[in-house]
Order: C-alpha cells, then structure tokens, then sequence
C-alpha cells in the first residue's frame, strides 16, 4: 500500500510499505479522509515531540474514518464493506487495570500497547490496522469525512470536557481557541443548554464560523483584552465556565484564570508543550477549580466516542464547516503545512484523503 512516512520534523515522504493483515479481533479499514491532528504538528515543528516507541520512517495518522476491507479471526457484529468511524489504536486499553474496568481506559498505564509494543492507526495510508470493537459502523447520512473528525480533537473529546465540566443552562461559557476543538467545544456546550457561549480566537473566518454554529459573541484576541471583553459582556462577573483548547505555547493557561468567574471551573484541553504558570492566589481567592480534560473514555458504561457520532447524526454538532482543506496522500506534506501555518493557509481543519 502506499502511506506517508514520517521520518522526523517536516520529512515525510510517500511510498509503498507491505500491506497490514489483521490478526485475531482485528480488522483492515481502506482509510477515505485522515484529520491532521494538533497533536501531530507537536513533532512535525520538533522532532523530539514524535510518538514514541516508534522507530523511523514511521506511519501515523489517528484521526480516520473508511470502510472494512478484510475481518480478522473471531471478529462479529461487523462486516466487509461497511463504512466505520475509528477510534485510534493509541486509544485501546489493556482492559484489566482498575482504570480499564471503571471505563476510564484513557488513564491507562499500558495505553496503546500490544504485547509489550506500541501500535498506532496508519490513517496518511491507504489502510488501516484497528482494533474491531474500536470501530463504529456510520449511519448512511453522515459523510465519512465529517466521521473523520470525531476523534480526540473534536467532539470525542469535547464530549469528554463536558462530563468533566458539566453545564448548567445558566451559565456563560468561554472557549478560548477556535480551531476545531474549540469549534467543536463549543457546539456541544451549547447542545448541552448553556445560557452564552462566548468564543475567543485570533482569526476572524473561524470566529465567524464560531457565530454561524451558534456562539452569541466572537473576540478576537488581536484587537482587544480578552479578560476585559468577557468581563464587559458578563456585567464584570467572568464566566462560570471557561474551555481552554489552544494548548502549545500560548499564554491561555493563565488567561482562563484570569476569565473564570468567582467559583468557576476551567477544563484544561489544550496539549500545551512547556510547563505553565498560573497565580495561586487569584484561583484561592476565586475558588477557581482546575479539570484536566485528556482524550476521552466511556461515560455511564456508553463510549464517549459513540456519544459524539449521535451528536453528530443528528445535528447537535456540525463537522461540515470545520473541515476547509483537503489534500490527496501524495501531498500529506503540503496538508500538514497547511495545517502548521493556518494563519497563511486560512485552514481549520485539515484533511488528507488517500483514495
């Protein structure tokens, strides 16, 4: 088959590797749309923020959807031809831990790893190995590249914040980024009765797109104080809630504090790649409490995953205008440049199509 090969920063090529078989409770997915995650421009801009465990070249690309092509020994329920939503390998627990059995496998220890090694989805690639109770059939009317999008940076995850931050119809919700994440953050917590939803970006085409989803206000950060703007539109209150989705090197891990209303809870959902500070006694004086929000598992015994694909099947949640560029495999390099610069590219959210 043919797949991006990564070998470390902004080297990727594309060329032929063997194909996948799938082994016992296992299936083979023919990949039709991967996102580029945010988490995979961490080692595209730094080599040494690659997976690890992976040796180069290596195949990557956790954000996918497509259809089964071949079922592995003992796999039920599913069949060749049908189109599925993935959640990625990375994301398959060793189903013994406490964390396992209570439904948290995103706190597991022995995350992503089979048999001592770590395994990873192959979405830059024609196929997919993936783990069959992993992948969820599609209903007919939902676009396999919208599908694409519901794993961990989108409404998976959002999914996932909103039970570790959950919303009341009162409140006045920030989201502090408007890439897909946030996009997706903040469509479901609107679903979820928010009484205001406020977005906060540095772009206005994502900020408008904020308000066409149903946020009641847009800020972009390069024109005025963020804390100022959502203090003048909560009567100088701050938010019940804020959702910080920027992560990386931005300076919204303190901000989100200095937003946060008197008793406000933030979720932290960004992947920030250095340490952050914060000022402990503003949060004491606030009671500002801190949720950690990583990846997403199962909520009351129902996978999160499955909680987005409903959301998104029937119209809570919009995929469609989060998704601006599309690139055929042979320019995965392009995508990811793409998507590395949106500034100058104007992307949200970036897909690589390989057939």
């Amino acid at each position: 088959m043919r797949a991006a090969l990564f070998y470390g920063g902004t080297d990727i090529r594309v060329g032929e590797v063997p194909d996948p078989s799938p082994g016992p409770g296992e299936v083979l997915v023919r990949v039709r749309a991967a996102g580029v995650c945010g988490s995979d421009l961490h080692g595209y801009r730094d080599p040494s923020r690659t997976w690890p465990g992976l040796d180069l070249p290596y195949l990557t690309g956790h954000e996918l959807a497509g259809e089964i092509v071949i079922l592995g020994p003992g796999v039920s329920g599913l069949e060749v031809g049908q189109r599925v939503g993935v959640e990625p390998r990375h994301l398959v627990g060793c189903g013994r831990c406490r964390w396992c059995r209570r439904g948290d496998y995103q706190l597991c220890p022995d995350l992503g790893r089979v048999g001592g090694r770590s395994v990873h989805s192959t979405g830059f690639a024609q196929y997919s190995l993936e783990s069959a109770p992993k992948c969820y059939p599609l209903p007919d009317d939902l676009p396999v590249e919208e599908a694409a999008i519901l794993d961990v940076v989108a409404v998976a995850v959002a999914v996932h914040a909103l039970h570790r931050v959950p919303v009341r119809p009162m409140d006045t919700v920030v989201v502090l980024g408007v890439g897909a994440i946030g996009l997706a953050m903040a469509q479901v917590a609107r679903a979820a009765g928010a009484g205001r939803v406020i977005a906060v970006g540095r772009r206005d085409t994502p900020l408008e797109v904020a308000r066409q989803l149903g946020c009641d206000a847009g800020i972009n950060a390069t024109e005025v104080d963020v804390t100022e703007a959502v203090r003048a539109i909560t009567d100088g209150e701050g938010a019940e809630i804020v959702f910080e989705a920027v992560g990386g090197k931005a300076a919204t891990f303190a901000q989100a504090t200095e937003i946060a209303a008197r008793g406000g809870r933030i979720g932290i959902i960004g992947s920030f790649v250095e340490p952050q500070t914060l000022d402990p006694r503003l949060c004491m004086r606030k009671e500002v409490s801190l949720h950690w929000v990583w990846s997403y598992g199962t909520w009351e015994g129902v996978p999160e995953f499955q909680i987005a694909l409903d959301m998104m099947a029937d119209g809570r949640v919009e995929a469609a205008p989060l998704i601006t560029h599309r690139f055929p495999l042979d320019r995965t390099g392009a995508a990811f440049a793409a998507a590395d610069n949106k500034r100058a590219s104007g992307a949200i959210k970036v897909l690589v199509i390989p057939a």
